[in-house]
């Protein structure tokens, strides 16, 4: 059976996001006015990472079950691509950190969040939170671009990790590249492959309007226009875990489900970061 190795510190899962840093992404995310797309991206990859954090954690020690690579793509602003990986000594074709290296970079800020009081009630207490997404979000949309260093690191990451369970990259937009057709190069890095099956591209588009999120489709029909189904067309079918944790969570998805959420509000989204990092997840 296809994606079912362990993972372990001898052979460790992967996990590449993909964020989208261009203009609009300072537009509002599904209709809340005081919610940029930016903003919220950016706090769902942070607590994403967290919990991956939580997850390798054996009291104080933080096992490397996974490596980890950011990368933020816009243009400047004569139109050139800009890819940055956003992890301190990395780039944007070694753009992978184990775990452990990732947790001793972040940074830590203080937030007020709201939590029950165990009385029925809720309090808003101050909690120190781990922060390695700053939003950012200025002109162009390079997507091609980003895929382009994804796959020249992805390709690298396997041939080092054989038989490790394939890597997954996560790509999160509100748009459509602006320089090219993406779908090509996004089929390339599907065709990388470790010992345990080819690599997943997921896909992730942030809505600026309060619409129903299609989350998971198993065909192009029904889905509202061309950048809907090229992004389907860029997404892998979901692996067996993936959709086995998707219907316990009582979601609607098929044998031939993508990875592939379009017009995602913050709760679509943080449900597929979360369904996406957990695949992996079953340190044995």
């Amino acid at each position: 059976m296809p994606y079912s190795a362990d993972i372990s510190r001898a052979n460790p899962g992967c996990f590449l996001f993909l964020l989208d840093r261009s203009g609009s992404m300072q537009g509002a995310l599904a209709g809340q006015p005081n919610a940029r797309k930016m903003d919220q991206a950016a706090d769902a990859i942070n607590r994403i990472l967290d919990a991956i954090s939580q997850r390798c954690s054996q009291g104080m020690d933080i096992r490397d079950y996974f490596h980890i690579g950011i990368l933020g793509y816009n243009t400047d602003d004569t139109g050139e691509p800009v890819v940055d990986s956003v992890l301190p000594g990395t780039s944007p074709n070694q753009p992978f950190l184990p775990i452990s290296k990732v947790v001793d970079v972040a940074q830590v800020e203080e937030r007020q969040v709201r939590e029950s009081d165990g009385a029925g009630g809720v309090i808003e207490v101050t909690r120190r939170m781990p922060k390695w997404v700053v939003p950012e979000a200025q002109y162009g949309t390079p997507m091609c671009a980003a895929l382009h260093h994804a796959n020249r690191a992805v390709g690298a990451w396997v041939r080092d990790h054989s038989d490790s369970y394939p890597p997954i990259v996560i790509n999160v937009s509100d748009g459509a590249a602006g320089d090219g057709d993406p779908l090509p190069v996004a089929q390339q890095i599907m065709g990388l492959q470790t010992n345990d099956g080819n690599a997943l591209v997921y896909n992730v588009h942030l809505s600026e309007v309060a619409a129903t999120p299609i989350q998971f489709p198993e065909s192009q029909e029904g889905l509202p226009d061309e950048l809907a189904m090229r992004l389907f067309l860029m997404s892998s079918v979901l692996p067996d875990g993936s959709r086995n944790l998707a219907q316990s969570l009582d979601m609607a998805v098929g044998p031939q489900s993508r990875g592939f959420v379009f017009n995602a509000d913050i709760v679509a989204l943080v449900q597929f970061l979360d369904i996406g990092t957990r695949t992996a997840s079953d340190l044995r």
